[in-house]
């Protein structure tokens, strides 16, 4: 018992100095990303992709649907559902500034409320808060093949440029997916778990999976997440270097 207790408070001890070490440099990273400054990033094709559709569909007036799953705030899908609602945000607010409309669909309340305070806030800040409709935003569910049923429906309405999908997707992203394909629009979107993220690349046209998914707010130019993106990977430095250095003095009898 007592070995166990002693792990467990070198592992709290581990994880508080590496939070110590982390944050200056979030912070750091991410004031010097809203003053201007840019990181390095790997392309990615689905997030160009992506920023290319936006500034079609200012020119071309065509509306853009972002599906963002059933997966709800205060779950496990917490983290997908929140990427969700960053890709949603950046394509509402780019909208905006056009006085054009967007689609975003959801099966989960919680995202649907705060999908709204998105549009509300950006209709504000481009000027046109008497232009906020809640008709641009779309509940269906709980069931994830309600939504995915009412997402399609939605999406026979009118002609889109995009059908984007991405947030906690199960089999039902699958369905919705497909569902578009005899119609002339672009499919991009991705999630994280392995099994979902299968299905849904044989079914896009560009796709994100696994951690690239976490990636979409440093793609889309939020400042947080490009400073927690590359505060990320100099942690991943910092930590390969130590692990090295402590082989290799481990070895040669400095540390026992």
């Amino acid at each position: 018992m007592e070995n166990v207790l002693l792990v467990t408070q070198k592992i709290d001890l581990g994880a508080w100095i590496v939070l110590l070490i982390f944050v200056p440099f979030f912070i750091l990273f991410t004031l010097r990303a809203k003053s201007g400054a840019r990181f390095p990033l790997r392309p990615i094709a689905a997030y160009k992709r992506l920023c290319e559709l936006v500034s079609q569909a200012a020119e071309s007036g065509h509306v853009i649907h972002v599906g963002m799953g059933s997966g709800g705030i205060g779950t496990p899908a917490t983290p997908e559902a929140l990427m969700g609602l960053t890709v949603f945000g950046y394509i509402a607010r780019q909208a905006a500034q056009y006085n054009q409309a967007t689609l975003g669909t959801t099966g989960d309340p919680t995202i649907l409320t705060a999908a709204q305070g998105i549009l509300q806030r950006a209709r504000a800040e481009a000027g046109f808060p008497e232009q906020y409709s809640r008709r641009e935003l779309q509940f269906y569910g709980p069931h994830p093949f309600a939504y995915a049923v009412g997402a399609f429906d939605s999406l026979r309405a009118r002609p889109y440029l995009a059908n984007v999908l991405l947030g906690h997707f199960g089999a039902e992203g699958l369905w919705l997916a497909e569902a578009t394909s005899s119609k002339e629009m672009s499919r991009l979107g991705g999630v994280a778990p392995p099994t979902a993220a299968a299905l849904m690349q044989s079914s896009l046209d560009e796709t994100v999976i696994g951690e690239e998914v976490f990636a979409a707010g440093a793609y889309l130019d939020k400042p947080s997440h490009l400073g927690s993106l590359a505060s990320q990977d100099l942690m991943r430095i910092i930590i390969i270097l130590t692990i090295l250095v402590g082989s290799i003095l481990t070895s040669l009898g400095y540390l026992g």
